[in-house]
């Protein structure tokens, strides 16, 4: 490539390897958001605990209510920050291609101007 000392392959391999890391946080985002802790229902949870409780990671009659809500905001906060990885991920990725193809369009502009340049001198 002319002037630039970057490889328009290695920008759009590193560019796809980006996309494929934002698919795996996007996986890992919905994985996360599947680990959701639902509060037992305060009437039938009281009723009948077994029955009513929710299943969770907790267990169904622990009754440890400030654990889980610690559990859940603590969840809450790494699905947001993997919402954010991905977008991040995702727009790191499009910004590679994007240069690799500026790089590219400059480069082929060079080498008309440099053939114009030549053929000009020839003619």
């Amino acid at each position: 490539m002319i002037g630039f000392e970057t490889d328009l392959d290695d920008l759009r391999a590193s560019s796809k390897e980006l996309a494929k890391a934002a698919d795996l946080t996007s996986a890992t985002h919905t994985g996360v958001r599947g680990q959701d802790v639902p509060a037992p229902d305060p009437i039938t949870g009281s009723v009948m605990p077994g029955l009513f409780a929710p299943n969770t990671a907790f267990g169904k009659s622990l009754g440890m209510r400030g654990v889980s809500a610690a559990y859940e905001e603590h969840r809450a906060a790494v699905e947001k920050m993997l919402a954010k990885l991905h977008r991040s991920t995702q727009d790191a990725s499009q910004a590679l291609a994007r240069v690799a193809e500026l790089y590219e369009s400059v480069d082929e502009d060079n080498k008309q101007r440099m053939n114009r340049a030549a053929y000009g001198e020839q003619g």
